[in-house]
């Protein structure tokens, strides 16, 4: 990926400016780049640091869909499913889910049956095209015996038995989201993160671009362009606000939990005491559980920490769903939270289901169109329709769509082993084996390129710390080829380290070190990103 260049980005006037560098923003600025269009992005933090990195890592099929009798949607979370596996299958892997069936209308083996042979009917062709170790067994109905085997602690009152599916996990949701970024660079996208849009440019009546600022220098710069496309996310309401648009988005405050918990490799399902669902996945040999909700909308997203309240409700809830989990306060390792995209309905509100994309023109806002991105599993469909209102709007013929079917930089399966193997012994340069697995779990094609500053400076072959397996190489690598520019984009979404918990004090400080040599920081900016990562992981 191309080092981030404001004056290379404000140099030119573009078809299109995304606002907001989530996986919805960036899959629209890949999309339409890839189309012949010639497209900006900028982001005012780090490329997938909202709510693209706080969520339970999986790309499912929408069974639930099926209850409400929403084929459509279903039928469309099926098929963005599958392309995620045609262009990632590096970085997903098939994962069992798991729940009870019950003496019920909605949650009984009769329902679920019905269920599965509708899912099966409309998913027939889920596997198509797939790598075999990516096909989707069929779902299934167990016995009561097996369920109770599977799912210790779940309720018994009532139980018949289990349903079982499969949908995928993200092995690595942050690579993944960090693919689409160096896809659309690679398409000729401009992509710039901290880089926050701060007002309207305008001629006349018309709106011409945006006024951006560089949160690192404090300087600004105007881009043009014939269409905005707002995927601000929390933010989408205050981004229109700044084109003059009223519309105000539902929001709710969402929070997973990270665990210290061990899990099998079967994600479950069960309700919680208000009846939702919440699900426990295995990640990492550790328990995620999700989703919680805030009970009441807002159209202002504040500040999106979390009360000791909140933790301890969300606990009970956890506990009550997974009795054998047994989750303490003590056992979280890191809260994933953030606000989500909502549908109020009189006062009761729910998250949105599906996403929408808001054509302003009716409101008097022409040149500027809102993705509502509502599930990471659909944001490339979603912005592949996008990307035809963007084309019909700019009055432009564009190349058909093509991102379904091309394999994403760093996402593809291949001997990922033997090249990097094969690398090292060119250079003369001895990496041990367990490193060389340990670089192509994490960036698969793109590990020569870590290889190489081993070979240049052998220190950085070495771990941060003894508590972990990532080295220093790999701290230069994200800085120089995947725009890291903060020490959080390195720790918790470059080289994962920390996304799982706070990696331990040395981990940080031979990050940092490493980081301030490369970015050239001043002693007093490496103890506020210290500082700034610390806070991630305060509760």
């Amino acid at each position: 990926m191309r080092r981030r260049d404001l004056n290379r980005l404000a140099s030119r006037s573009y078809d299109v400016l995304v606002i907001g560098g989530g996986v919805h923003g960036l899959t629209c600025a890949y999309e339409a780049a890839s189309r012949g269009l010639s497209v900006a992005l900028v982001e005012a933090g780090d490329f997938g640091s909202g709510i693209s990195f706080n969520h339970q890592k999986t790309a499912h099929g929408a069974l639930r869909s099926l209850q409400s009798l929403s084929v459509g949607r279903a039928r469309a979370s099926i098929r963005e499913r599958r392309a995620l596996a045609r262009i990632a299958p590096w970085l997903l892997r098939p994962l069992p889910f798991l729940t009870g069936t019950y003496r019920s209308l909605t949650r009984g083996r009769l329902a679920l049956r019905a269920g599965f042979a509708l899912d099966q009917r409309i998913s027939r062709n889920r596997n198509q095209g797939l790598e075999p170790e990516l096909h989707l067994p069929r779902p299934r109905l167990l016995s009561r015996t097996a369920t109770m085997k599977l799912f210790p602690g779940i309720r018994e009152q009532g139980l018949t038995g289990g349903a079982q599916w499969y949908d995928y996990q993200m092995v690595e949701n942050d690579r993944l989201t960090f693919a689409f970024a160096a896809a659309a660079d690679r398409a000729g996208a401009e992509l710039a993160n901290y880089a926050p849009a701060t007002s309207a440019i305008k001629a006349g009546s018309k709106i011409a671009g945006v006024r951006i600022s560089d949160s690192l220098t404090g300087g600004g710069f105007d881009i043009t362009a014939e269409v905005i496309v707002n995927a601000a996310g929390a933010a989408a309401g205050s981004v229109l606000g700044m084109f003059g648009g009223s519309r105000r988005f539902p929001l709710l405050k969402a929070m997973n939990l990270v665990t210290s918990k061990r899990a099998s490799d079967i994600a479950l399902a069960a309700a919680g005491p208000d009846g939702r669902m919440l699900t426990l996945v295995p990640w990492r040999g550790r328990a995620i559980v999700g989703t919680s909700q805030s009970a009441q909308a807002t159209t202002t997203a504040v500040e999106d920490r979390v009360k000791s309240s909140e933790v301890a409700e969300f606990v009970r809830q956890a506990n009550h769903a997974f009795p054998a989990l047994q989750l303490t306060p003590d056992d979280i390792t890191l809260i994933h939270r953030g606000w989500v995209p909502a549908v109020d309905r009189g006062g009761t509100a729910a998250l949105l289901s599906e996403s929408e994309i808001v054509d302003h023109a009716s409101e008097g806002v022409d040149r500027v169109v809102t993705i509502v991105g509502a599930k990471y599993t659909t944001a490339r469909g979603t912005a592949e329709r996008a990307v035809n209102l963007i084309a019909r709007k700019l009055g432009k013929r564009v190349a058909r769509s093509r991102t379904a079917h091309t394999i994403l930089p760093a996402a593809g399966i291949a001997d990922h082993e033997a090249l990097a193997i094969e690398h090292a012994r060119r250079l003369d340069c001895e990496v041990p084996l367990p490193v060389i697995r340990h670089l192509i779990t994490r960036y698969a094609e793109t590990a020569p390129s870590v290889i190489e500053i081993i070979a240049a400076q052998p220190e950085t072959g070495a771990p941060l710390s003894p508590d972990t397996p990532t080295i220093g190489a790999e701290v230069i690598h994200v800085i120089r080829a995947e725009s890291a520019l903060r020490l959080s984009d390195i720790v918790l979404r470059r080289t994962t380290v920390g996304a799982a918990g706070h990696p331990g004090a040395a981990t940080l400080q031979a990050s940092a070190a490493m980081a301030a040599r490369e970015l050239e920081w001043s002693p007093e900016r490496v103890r506020e990103e210290l500082a700034d990562v610390e806070r991630v992981y305060e509760r």
